[in-house]
């Protein structure tokens, strides 16, 4: 990461910071304008955070996977963005109260603590399935980053019903309920494509490449089990309590921990 970079890296973290205050200020103290305010702030911090990315592939010339910090960046990019279309293009309204601090811990995580995979580059330019992988992998994990964020929606508005009220400034219970629903199908969907992309590179590689036991291959499979779990649920079963929602928080703390907290095991292999 340059300097340049890291110095814009940091406006950004401050500008989600900012974001996520404004929104949070709207929710629990009512102030209407500051719902504006949070979105302005979080699309000068987007706009801040991709500059700084240009800024950083123009000057080192390095690919996008070099590190955690890059890889985390294209992630709080891919949901900011995602988020916007919703806002833009759909009835689902005021995402950002949850969406900001994703972006916000999820850009100071790998901050605070980088992991560089020295030869992460020269594998994925060598061997481009292992990019695809990743790539879809990371799409489908945004997915289920934003079925998160609907679930939430349907527990808080579900027990706030029950006590015979609302929050006006929350999408509608239906509402959260088919995002919930289409955002971890879909993200189910590139999840599964990007696994089983991953179990063939782990067993068919070009000279067992991984091995048999990679542990963040291996780790993927709880998260793609407890998305699967909720779907069928859902789907099938036809089962409409809110209460299945934890189902997708949990997936996604499963993910979360499989993408920033499991390495891949490239440290015993020979890398040419």
């Amino acid at each position: 990461m340059t300097t340049e970079c890291a110095v814009i890296i940091a406006i950004s973290l401050v500008l989600y910071l900012a974001a996520s205050l404004f929104f949070l200020g709207q929710i629990f103290f009512g102030r209407r304008t500051w719902n504006a305010l949070g979105r302005r702030v979080l699309r000068i911090g987007l706009g801040v955070h991709i500059a700084g990315l240009l800024v950083h592939f123009a000057v080192s010339g390095t690919s996008p996977f070099t590190d955690m910090l890059l890889i985390m960046s294209l992630f709080v990019v891919a949901v900011i963005l995602v988020d916007e279309l919703i806002e833009r293009f759909t009835a689902v309204r005021s995402l950002g109260f949850i969406v900001t601090p994703l972006a916000f811990f999820g850009l100071l995580y790998p901050a605070l603590m980088p992991v560089r995979f020295d030869a992460a580059e020269s594998m994925l330019l060598r061997h481009p399935w292992l990019g695809m992988h990743i790539g879809t992998t990371l799409l489908g994990v945004v997915g289920f980053a934003l079925a998160f964020t609907a679930a939430i929606i349907v527990i808080v508005q579900s027990r706030l019903l029950k006590r015979g009220r609302l929050n006006q400034w929350l999408p509608a219970l239906d509402t959260a309920a088919i995002a919930t629903d289409r955002f971890a199908g879909s993200g189910f969907f590139l999840f599964t494509i990007g696994l089983i992309m991953g179990i063939i590179w782990l067993f068919g590689a070009p000279g067992d490449y991984l091995g048999t036991s990679d542990p963040k291959i291996l780790l993927a499979f709880p998260t793609w089990g407890v998305f699967a779990a909720y779907l069928y649920l859902r789907g099938i079963v036809g089962r409409q309590e809110s209460r299945l929602k934890w189902l997708v928080i949990a997936g996604f703390f499963l993910a979360l921990v499989n993408l920033l907290g499991v390495r891949h095991n490239f440290d015993s292999v020979e890398l040419l």
